[in-house]
């Protein structure tokens, strides 16, 4: 088992340096974005209210999705995608078990390529395929001269231990930790007092039912005054994001979303101006 952990040293420093590169790169942005948005870590963005080692709550129905052996454990694979992502880019960024990391975060890559994007296109997959390239290396040749692993290797530090091993066995426990979920209404007023031509108010937003891509519409309380609507989220989150729209057109072009929190009642009131962001 040591031979798995041993890395390959190639002549020259500045080879390993140059293939340590992409490694260290693409390891970072995983454990510091892409993983921690929907896994559980210490520095993941306190609005998603993720716990240690949480995985984020919509992330299992997407994998769902995929259908097979996906849709019969989609907390496991969920999980594990989350993990390979974020633990496996850390380990990747240390050198440290680079070749067990490598191929996780390549199995993960694979299915994220040919399972989610495949069906909208190469461009789609280019991100999934940039971490696979990055990854391939470091799966093949280990950490090289810049890791964790060459320094322990080099100083017969790392055996395999029964402790370890067990440790290991005991993470497949791990993925039932899902973030709950719960149902958060918020009751939409709007203000569109002074824009002409109204004839169609809507809200677009960042999580379900709401989308980026089309207008949930408001209904008129006051004509050409103030319109309403209620949105029922099901979500782990703290925050919401929304924009409003008239006739289709944004609100706040060049700005910053609105941010809705939900409290920790079931439901709460948002009042607002169209175009206008009070602090």
């Amino acid at each position: 088992m040591r031979h798995l952990f041993r890395p390959l040293v190639l002549p020259n420093w500045w080879q390993d340096a140059l293939l340590a590169l992409p490694r260290i790169v693409c390891g970072y942005l995983l454990a510091s974005n892409f993983g921690a948005a929907k896994f559980g870590l210490p520095w993941s963005p306190p609005d998603n209210n993720l716990g240690l080692f949480e995985v984020a709550f919509w992330f299992p129905q997407d994998v769902a999705a995929y259908g097979g052996i996906f849709a019969m454990f989609p907390n496991f694979f969920a999980w594990m995608g989350a993990f390979s992502e974020a633990i496996g880019g850390m380990l990747l960024v240390l050198g440290l078990l680079t070749r067990p990391a490598a191929f996780l975060v390549s199995c993960t890559m694979l299915v994220a390529m040919f399972m989610q994007q495949f069906q909208e296109g190469l461009w789609n997959m280019l991100p999934a395929m940039g971490f696979l390239w990055a990854a391939l290396p470091a799966l093949v040749l280990g950490s090289g001269r810049f890791g964790l692993d060459y320094l322990l290797t080099k100083s017969g530090g790392l055996r395999p231990r029964p402790g370890l091993v067990a440790l290991a066995l005991a993470a497949l426990l791990l993925p039932g930790c899902v973030q709950q979920a719960h149902d958060k209404t918020v009751v939409y007023l709007l203000d569109v007092s002074g824009h002409p031509d109204v004839q169609q108010v809507g809200v677009r937003g960042r999580d379900k039912p709401l989308s980026w891509d089309y207008d949930l519409q408001l209904t008129p309380i006051k004509k050409d005054s103030l319109y309403r609507a209620v949105v029922t989220t099901h979500t782990g989150y703290k925050v919401t994001e929304v924009k409003f729209t008239i006739n289709g057109d944004y609100e706040l072009k060049g700005k910053e979303n609105r941010r809705i929190e939900f409290g920790s009642a079931d439901t709460a009131v948002y009042r607002a101006r169209f175009d206008v962001m009070v602090p």
